[in-house]
């Protein structure tokens, strides 16, 4: 269930990556084709020009991402520094030789976009906001200038300015969608998970068991099931009170999860004291060997500072016309077994 819920975190971290590589590597490609087609002056003029500082950043910021994945917004905010010091650095350049505003204009605003992507719609508006202000700063610091260019700035501001605020829009949908849809996943896993132990609940281990015994006759590979009861559980509720026996509970849970969950198993708490592991993929004479491991984890040290012991039945699947209900009646039969047998004990 862990892996489950961190799958859409993980989807939305490989997704900003591919983003900073995609905008950094063709910014790159497009300087340098750039200046093979238009080359301008002396070549250490040339690649002194801001564009080129710029390229190296974004550059290295490719590479620091593939690195360090866990800091892209750290990383991206040091790379949006530095581009707001390439913007400040390009503005009187472009103002003084009158070029063209189109390739400033766009690549300023697809970073726009990708800036709230990374670092969301509070922070993002900030950044854009402050690129805006930037623009303007430099603007009015070098001018005065041409009608026409005031014209063409006065585009680019206002479509700027509408760009960020439709990004804006997008992203805080996102977010709040994002948000719905942790808060669903929340009240699915509690839903599923036992409160008190943390392992599935009655009905999610039910659905588990189907869903395996449904595996196993589709692939015909075999499948086993472990129910195991605490022993003379009664005794320490009485004895010790239920705070006690609910830390037993609690510590029974965490063994036995902690002995399967990297094979593959699954535990899930059948109700009171008795808990049943699901084993795909093993064959019964696996299965024994496997509960009488958990034997020994539960009985070889205390729990809850008691000496507490578990009694196992394990049962297998047996082929098409098997059920999940005749698999489970097979497995709690053999664990009665191993109670009347003297209890603490594997059948």
């Amino acid at each position: 269930m862990e892996r489950r819920t961190g799958s859409l975190q993980q989807r939305l971290l490989n997704s900003q990556q591919y983003v900073v590589y995609a905008a950094s590597l063709t910014y790159v490609l497009f300087v340098l084709l750039v200046t093979l087609a238009n080359p301008a002056g002396p070549v250490l003029q040339t690649f002194l020009a801001p564009r080129f500082g710029l390229a190296a950043l974004l550059l290295l910021t490719s590479l620091l991402v593939w690195a360090e994945p866990q800091r892209l917004r750290q990383i991206y905010l040091l790379t949006y520094v530095g581009c707001l010091l390439t913007l400040v650095f390009e503005i009187p350049r472009v103002l003084s030789a009158d070029q063209n505003l189109l390739q400033l204009f766009l690549w300023q605003s697809v970073n726009v976009p990708i800036s709230f992507l990374i670092l969301g719609s509070r922070w993002g508006l900030g950044a854009n906001v402050l690129t805006l202000l930037t623009l303007l700063g430099s603007l009015t610091l070098h001018g005065p200038f041409s009608m026409a260019q005031l014209a063409d700035w006065l585009t680019v501001s206002l479509t700027l300015t509408i760009t960020t605020y439709v990004s804006y829009l997008i992203m805080t949908f996102i977010e709040g969608n994002l948000l719905t849809h942790e808060q669903d996943q929340g009240r699915l896993r509690a839903a599923r998970q036992d409160a008190l132990t943390m392992v599935y609940g009655r009905g999610a281990i039910e659905e588990e068991l189907e869903r395996a015994m449904n595996h196993s006759r589709q692939h015909n590979t075999p499948m086993s099931v472990i129910v195991t009861d605490i022993d003379h559980f009664k005794s320490v509720n009485d004895l010790y009170g239920h705070a006690t026996g609910d830390d037993v509970l609690r510590a029974v849970a965490k063994r036995l999860r902690r002995a399967v969950g990297s094979g593959g198993g699954m535990v899930g708490r059948w109700g009171g004291e008795e808990f049943i592991v699901l084993l795909p993929g093993l064959a019964k004479p696996e299965a024994l060997v496997v509960a009488e491991r958990l034997r020994r984890e539960i009985s070889g040290q205390p729990l809850a500072d008691l000496e507490i012991t578990a009694s196992f039945g394990v049962a297998s699947y047996r082929g098409a016309n098997d059920t999940a209900d005749q698999l489970f009646g097979r497995a709690d039969q053999a664990m009665y077994e191993a109670k009347n047998l003297g209890r603490n004990a594997v059948r």
